[in-house]
This record gives C-alpha cells, sequence and structure tokens, in this order.
C-alpha cells in the first residue's frame, strides 16, 4: 500500500515555502540545488520548463544581485542556473578580489626582482621556478601550480628568502597557511629543509630567518581566529589581518566560503602567493576555486590572471619512479588504455622497480595477505618501536589510502582488519603501537584537525604522542583523556591523506561503479607516495574514472569571464 506521509522536507525548503512564499511546485528544483552543493557544487542548472521568470518563485528569487533574496536565478552560457545568494556573494568576492590583486603591483623592492632573482645562481632554479618568484616579487598576487615534486615548495622558500634579505632592517612580517594541519606541517618541514640549502650570496641571517617564519605554518581557521560555535572569524574586513605577506599551499582544498572569509580579511597590500595542484581533488565542501582560475587563465591568455600564473611541469620526484609519473599522466591526460597497460605491466608486487605495482582485483574485502613484504615489514615497525620518535618517523614512511570512510573496504574497516592482524601475532609481549589522526582543530591542546600520531606506552604509562615543531625536538606527549576526538590512522581516506606523502602508498580502489571513482581521487591517491605505490582494484575502476570529466557545477568561472 503506497504511504500517505508527505515527503520530508529539508528545513531550507520549508523557510522558502512559508517565509518567502515559494510555490510548492518549485521543490523539486531547490532539491536539485541541494543535491548539487551536497556533491560540492555551488549552483545548479535549471531543466528545460522550469520557468526563468522571478514571478514564477515568489519572493524567493532575484534575478539582480543588488536586490538580496534568498535564491538567485544566473543565466550564463544559453542556461539559466539556480544559486544562493550566499554562496553568489561568495564567488562575487573571490572573483573581484582576486583580480583586483592580479592588476596590483607589489610594493617596491630595495633591488630590482631581476637582481635578487639573479642572486640565487642559475643552479637553483629552472625556467618556470625563476618566472614564478619574477611574478611573486613583482605583483600582489602570484598563482603557483604543478604537480608533486615540480618545485613549488623549492621555489617559494627561495622567494621568502628574498624577500626577507630585501629589508634587513625591517624584516616583512611572513605569514604562512595551509587548509588541513598536515598540510601545514608539510610546509612547514619543507621550507626548514629548504632553508638549509639557501645560496651562500644571500645574508647570513636569511635561513634562520626563514626557518622563524616557516615554525608558523598553521590551518587556515587558525590563521582567521574562527569560532566553530558562532562560525565567525576574528579577522575580516573590518579587523585585517596583520601581515605583509601570506602563503596558502594546497590551495585545491580550500572551499569557497573559506576563500571569501580569507580575501575579506587580507589588507590590500599585502602579497598573497598562492600553490596547488589542480589536478587533485577539490574541497570537501563546496567550491572548485583553484581549477576555475586555472582553467580561466587558459582560456584568457591577456587577462590579468593569467599573468600571473605560472605552471610549474618539470618533476624530480618521479624522475627515478617512471611508472609513477607515467601513470600520473595518464590519469591527468584521461590516457585509460595507456593507465591499464601500466597496471598490467606491473602485476605483482616484486615488479615495482619503477615505483609501481597493481596488487590485483580486491573482490570487496581487505586481507593483510596482500599487501607487499616491504609495506608489512613498514607497518610491523610502527606498531612494534619502543621510542615515541621511532613510531612516528616508520609511521611517516607507509600509509594505506581508500575512497570510503566506512564498511570493510573503507578506512574503518581497513583499520579494523590491521589492528586483528597485528595482535593475533605469536609471542606478541605488549600490545601494539595505535597510529591516530585527530578529527577536530582543538585550542587546549594545540592539536588540529588532520594531525597524526601514534599511541603506545613510555614509563609513565599509555599515552599520545604528536610530532613537535623541529626535527630535533621531542615528540609531545598527550595523555589519552586530554586528546580530542581522533581516529585510527593505519588506513586514511585519500581525502584526509590530500597534502601529505608517504614512501610506501597502498591504494585501495573503489567499484567502477562508486561515485567517487574520479580521476582526481586517483591521481590525489597515487601521488602521495614519493617511491612506491600499490593499487588494489579493478582495472575498470580506472577506466570508468577516466572515461568523462565531471566537473562541479560552479559560476565562479562565470564571475571572472565578467569581471
Amino acid at each position: 500500500m503506497p504511504s500517505t506521509a508527505p515527503d520530508f522536507l529539508p528545513p531550507e525548503i520549508d523557510l522558502l515555502l512559508r517565509r518567502w512564499a515559494l510555490p510548492p511546485e518549485r521543490v523539486s528544483d531547490l532539491r536539485r540545488l541541494l543535491a548539487a552543493q551536497a556533491e560540492g557544487g555551488t549552483a545548479c542548472p535549471l531543466p528545460s520548463g522550469s520557468p526563468t521568470e522571478p514571478s514564477a518563485w515568489g519572493q524567493a528569487v532575484s534575478t539582480e544581485p543588488t536586490i538580496p533574496a534568498p535564491l538567485l536565478l544566473r543565466p550564463h552560457d544559453g542556461t539559466t542556473y539556480l544559486q544562493s545568494w550566499r554562496y553568489h556573494r561568495a564567488e562575487q568576492t573571490i572573483a573581484t578580489q582576486l583580480q583586483a590583486r592580479a592588476a596590483q603591483p607589489a610594493p617596491r623592492l630595495g633591488r630590482p626582482a631581476a637582481d635578487w632573482v639573479a642572486a640565487l645562481g642559475s643552479d637553483q632554479l629552472n625556467a618556470l621556478q625563476t618566472r614564478a618568484i619574477t611574478c611573486a616579487l613583482d605583483h600582489t598576487l602570484a598563482l603557483i601550480t604543478g604537480g608533486p615534486g615540480t618545485g613549488k615548495t623549492h621555489t617559494l622558500a627561495r622567494l621568502l628568502a628574498l624577500l626577507l634579505a630585501d629589508q634587513p632592517e625591517r624584516r616583512p612580517v611572513i605569514r604562512l597557511a595551509a587548509p588541513t594541519g598536515k598540510a601545514a606541517e608539510r610546509m612547514r618541514e619543507a621550507i626548514e629543509a629548504a632553508a638549509d640549502r639557501l645560496p651562500a650570496s644571500l645574508p647570513t641571517d636569511t635561513p634562520a630567518q626563514l626557518k622563524t617564519a616557516a615554525a608558523g605554518a598553521c590551518t587556515l581557521h587558525s590563521l582567521l581566529g574562527f569560532h566553530p560555535t558562532t562560525g565567525r572569524c576574528r579577522h575580516h574586513a573590518q579587523t585585517p589581518l596583520s601581515c605583509d605577506v601570506l602563503i596558502v599551499d594546497e590551495c585545491s582544498m580550500v572551499d569557497t566560503l573559506l576563500w571569501q572569509a580569507l580575501l575579506l580579511a587580507l589588507p590590500p597590500t599585502t602579497r598573497l602567493i598562492l600553490l596547488g595542484d589542480p589536478h587533485q581533488l577539490e574541497s570537501v565542501a563546496a567550491g572548485d576555486v583553484l581549477g576555475a582560475l586555472v582553467r580561466h587563465a587558459r582560456r584568457h591568455p591577456d587577462a590579468a590572471l593569467a599573468s600571473v600564473w605560472v605552471e610549474l611541469r618539470e618533476s624530480q620526484r618521479f624522475k627515478h619512479r617512471a611508472d609513477i609519473g607515467a601513470l600520473a599522466h595518464a590519469i591527468v591526460t584521461f590516457d585509460a588504455s595507456t593507465a591499464v597497460a601500466l597496471l598490467q605491466a606491473r602485476r605483482a608486487p616484486e615488479s615495482a622497480v619503477d615505483g609501481l605495482a597493481w596488487l590485483g582485483e580486491h573482490n570487496g574485502r581487505f586481507s593483510w595477505e596482500i599487501l607487499a613484504p616491504a609495506v608489512r615489514e613498514a607497518i610491523i615497525s610502527v606498531a612494534d618501536a619502543t621510542q615515541p620518535a621511532t613510531a612516528l618517523a616508520a609511521l611517516d614512511r607507509v600509509r594505506l589510502l581508500t575512497a570510503h570512510r566506512e564498511h570493510l573496504l573503507g578506512a574503518a574497516g581497513v583499520n579494523v582488519a590491521i589492528d586483528r592482524q597485528l595482535r593475533q601475532r605469536p609471542g606478541l609481549v605488549r600490545p601494539p603501537n595505535e597510529p591516530i589522526i585527530i578529527n577536530y582543530n582543538d585550542a587546549e591542546t594545540g592539536l588540529n584537525n588532520g594531525s597524526v600520531g601514534v599511541i603506545m606506552e613510555d614509563a609513565a604509562g599509555r599515552a599520545a604522542f604528536f610530532p613537535a615543531a623541529g626535527s630535533q625536538i621531542a615528540p609531545r606527549r598527550f595523555p589519552l583523556g586530554q586528546l580530542p576526538d581522533y581516529s585510527p590512522a593505519w588506513a586514511l581516506t585519500i581525502h584526509r591523506a590530500q597534502g601529505s606523502e608517504f614512501d610506501h602508498v597502498v591504494v585501495i580502489l573503489p567499484t567502477e561503479s562508486s561515485p567517487l571513482a574520479t580521476r582526481e581521487l586517483i591521481y590525489t591517491a597515487i601521488t602521495r607516495a614519493k617511491h612506491q605505490v600499490y593499487l588494489s582494484g579493478s582495472a575498470t575502476t580506472v577506466v570508468a574514472a577516466l572515461s568523462e570529466r565531471a566537473l562541479r557545477c560552479t559560476l565562479l568561472e562565470a564571475c571572472l569571464d565578467r569581471d
């Protein structure tokens, strides 16, 4: 017997019906918009037959951006889109702010940019890296993109060193931020390492100054002073950030509303340097801002944004791991036949001489036995380490990555399977160490969402240990009762691993029918590996992921094209 109960209405739709006189026949269009936002979009195209006149939408829709209403009808390229006023305002702010910065010259340097670049020496940088530094020295905005190992951080470290050396009497205030705590930690570590390799032509105190700047790397939420209880930021247009230079890494992970908050809080004279890889996964929340910026710059080579965009192309990471680089290139170029041929040529773990091995199909279940001996040994070395520093260093060398959070093949199921395997080993004398990942920013402990540590025993009992800032500092110790919410971390979702890198990476692919089987997901997963990547799953998943390009529906490019 069919149910007579009314369909459930989300609170957003219920409010529009009651307060804004939305006609009930428009509910299906609102459901499409909410579904698009849940999938990462900021708008949705109206199907044929849906009215495009505001009068058909009660008081809920406006066609004039200057007249506030909950919804907006946006004509673009022959199609009418439905968008919330909130996302329209955010995308308009991003387009206006970034294009204004791209057209604005940077504050004058003590020496010409060409002189400073020459001081680095020709052996320090390739032509594109030199161009990126010159661009960032000459403009208030610089957009530097590139895949893994193309030298984004290497370039950034030398750029910051030049800015520090340019004004020794008044060092510029430099802030570094990333979307996650792990990405911020990686940026800090990479810049600290690069500081020890600066050319001798720079002032002798420049490496120390650069390390001091890198030590302050934090999450974007922390930079803005975001309060989760109020949903507001301490820094905004009326109380802006105080810095001369702001670096934002892993920009592909920054969502639309966070971009808006950041740009509104930034003084117009601050030099803004953006780094990222547009081929990686987009933000968890709605938006594809970095991708939209790059696509706009490609289509309009004479536009202001194109003049401040530099794409680094020469990868050093995979120079001796040719198969990983070849697979990444095949994925980026939608070359499914080459991708499958590479996997078939590397069918067994023992064949991973160039960094790639295909473990075959997983048949919906994870098995310890499919792991290569090197991966098992790396996991056991973490589990059995007796010193926190040793355990954390070993943990940085191996990780299993999954598409899903739950289920047998998700991070939760794989973590349970590995923990069970480690505890069932014969002759075990003490519980294995447990890797964990923090799920929320916590001001009390200073731990951030994405921070990875390990639970293990020391002389005082069982506790959690996390890396400290600086490689020479002992890990931080936290009683278990003091920890914010956390999850096991033998396996992570690919989204949570973004911004990290490991020696050995095992990628557990979803099924070809999964909505997560995308080009961006597979590319992001395999490029987390520095030395070896092992893929478990069907080749048909790779083919399905590369068969078509599914862009999130956003209207940022339309805003950029109009401005």
